[in-house]
């Protein structure tokens, strides 16, 4: 159970990089027009994956199922947090669907499927021992 709790207090380390992102994107990336949003998503999800590199491997005894249940766990709370915004800010469940859609520029499936697989990329390129 410990894993899960740390592997969880990793996941919100994310959350201050994911509102940092998004205040360079309204502040800083919106003068780059159209690419602003797309841009966005791609840094918010390098900085998902550098956390998950610096990170997982301080987790211990884990086995491969545990990197999943990390990454599963990941993007369930990514999207529950985002719900979370669309529902405060009146848009709802519908916000959220909304931003799955990369025809208009949206990049969040590539932010939440990053978050699903970081933990089990970082254990197999750092060649983290998988001890089942």
């Amino acid at each position: 159970m410990r894993k899960y709790v740390i592997a969880f207090l990793i996941w919100v380390m994310i959350i201050p990089i994911a509102i940092l992102n998004g205040g360079l994107r309204e502040y800083v990336l919106v003068d780059l027009g159209v690419l602003a949003r797309p841009l966005s998503g791609i840094i918010l999800s390098v900085c998902i994956f550098a956390v998950a590199w610096f990170s997982v491997p301080k987790i211990k005894n884990c086995v491969k199922r545990d990197y999943i249940i990390f990454g599963v766990m990941w993007f369930i709370l990514t999207n529950l947090f985002d719900l979370t915004a669309y529902i405060k800010s009146g848009e709802g469940f519908s916000g959220l669907l909304r931003s799955y859609n990369i025809l208009t520029g949206n990049t969040w499936v590539l932010v939440v499927l990053t978050a699903l697989i970081s933990p089990m990329t970082v254990m197999k390129m750092r060649k983290i021992n998988d001890i089942e």
